[in-house]
């Protein structure tokens, strides 16, 4: 069992962040501490959104009470959405306090920049994540977008892809995983594919692969949030029992299992509210029905946490 923390946002209604992440992992069997960077009434894929960005000192001055009263035995630490520089510094401080203290911590970084070619963040902190975090990291989490920032290369191509593992991997993380990227080929945009890459640090040896899954239509919010804790939950588990390379792209199968399952019951219960689909419509002007429609289905879908059935199998590239 995995004692985590995990700094990220928090929303009242809906599955982001803490919120998509906290009871998976749970139900996977691993005890779970959050400090949220942001508390908003909802995501911001609605038309509105009420709540406050939690400053640097905030989260600090939770991290020292936790400290003070000895309760930050953790062995892995999960990071999402910042928002602004001064929280990935203050991730920083506790990253390395906590690596301080049990050299052993696993750190998955969930970059989050972006996607589909537009920054949810200030610039300034794709250098912050690329030259602070990236090094601290065991493992990073991006988009094909987020990736493409941080290694300054436009990926089209399993081989491309591979390459930017190759630039994060120089940074200093040994695990590396672009969560979904459209590539050029004969499938077209229906099929996305995540690509891995870990790294023995000791022996150089290298381990790259790829999963092909289908593209589901429609607005869907989360889905990184909870890949990221999905991966985590499975690699803490599979990770002491791998002698060699391997864990990583087991770990990924069963966590896209269980996101293609989840992401499968939601569009029917989208489809389910009768409420129309257009396509191509900007954040803040979606109809709020149709955005309620497309939360994800973790609660009802928690047998395919539990219980993945991994449907996609992982290849070496």
């Amino acid at each position: 069992m995995a004692r985590i923390l995990s700094i990220q946002s928090h929303v009242v209604s809906g599955y982001v962040g803490n919120r998509a992440a906290t009871f998976p992992l749970q139900l996977l069997g691993h005890e779970v501490d959050v400090i949220n960077t942001v508390q908003f009434s909802n995501h911001t894929g609605y038309n509105a959104v009420r709540g406050d960005r939690f400053s640097a000192s905030h989260v600090l001055d939770l991290f020292d009470g936790l400290q003070t009263n000895g309760l930050d035995a953790y062995t892995h630490l999960l990071t999402g959405y910042m928002g602004n520089s001064d929280n990935v510094r203050a991730v920083e401080c506790i990253a390395q306090k906590l690596k301080h203290k049990f050299p052993q911590l696993t750190f998955v970084v969930d970059p989050v920049l972006g996607d589909d070619g537009a920054l949810y963040v200030p610039r300034e902190l794709i250098a912050l994540y690329r030259d602070v975090l990236c090094p601290l990291a065991t493992l990073v989490t991006p988009n094909q977008f987020e990736a493409e920032l941080l290694t300054n290369t436009k990926i089209t191509s399993l081989d491309t892809a591979k390459s930017a593992c190759d630039e994060l991997h120089r940074i200093g993380v040994p695990n590396v995983v672009i969560t979904s990227a459209v590539l050029d080929s004969a499938s077209g945009d229906h099929t996305l594919h995540l690509i891995g890459s870990e790294l023995c640090l000791e022996s150089g040896a290298k381990h790259q692969f790829a999963i092909a899954f289908p593209r589901l239509s429609g607005y869907y919010t989360g889905t990184g949030d909870l890949f990221a804790a999905l991966l985590l939950a499975h690699y803490a588990t599979l990770a002491p029992q791998f002698a060699a390379l391997g864990a990583l792209a087991r770990a990924c199968e069963l966590a896209t299992a269980t996101l293609a399952g989840i992401m499968q019951a939601t569009k029917l219960h989208q489809e389910s509210t009768l409420v129309n689909v257009a396509a191509n419509l900007p954040r803040g002007s979606r109809p709020n029905a149709m955005v309620r429609g497309f939360e994800l289905r973790i609660i009802p879908s928690r047998h395919l946490i539990s219980n993945p059935t991994p449907s996609f199998q992982s290849f070496s590239i």
